[in-house]
């Protein structure tokens, strides 16, 4: 007869170390944008052009030079900045040689190099999207630099 005491034989387990933690206990979301915003923006620069929470930040009505790292510079008034983390962006419109241009510009793409406002207005328009400007009598004039 078979015994069943001979044929299982014994295997030892081989037990390792746990991993250490890499978030610390921080949401995984927040671990996600911190690491983004460190690759993208080290300074953190650009982080503080969309923050509410500065007076210098990056309004509808400012009008803006944007410098990338091949390219001319852009030059516009924005009228749109969309605050979506990483995917942020802003919504320049000018006048070239009479005809109007819109130029949407990721503020986190790495081949921006830096934003310089060049002129603020006396007075800020109501609403932060000035959509409306387009084809009316407050549409932008040629801005150049």
């Amino acid at each position: 007869m078979f015994s069943l005491s001979n044929a299982v034989a014994k295997q030892s387990m081989t037990v390792y170390e746990p991993l250490p933690k890499l978030r610390g206990g921080q949401p995984l979301m927040d671990y996600i944008r911190e690491a983004q915003y460190k690759k993208l923006d080290p300074s953190g620069e650009k982080r503080k052009l969309i923050d509410r929470s500065n007076p210098e930040r990056l309004r509808s009505g400012d009008i803006v030079s944007v410098f990338y790292k091949n390219q001319k510079p852009v030059n516009g008034t924005i009228i749109m900045v969309k605050r979506s983390g990483v995917a942020s962006a802003i919504l320049l419109r000018n006048k070239i040689t009479g005809l109007g241009v819109e130029v949407n510009v990721p503020i986190f793409n790495p081949n921006v190099m830096r934003i310089d406002i060049l002129r603020r207005p006396a007075s800020y328009r109501p609403r932060n999207r000035h959509y409306y400007i387009r084809n009316s009598r407050l549409d932008v004039k040629e801005i150049k630099m």
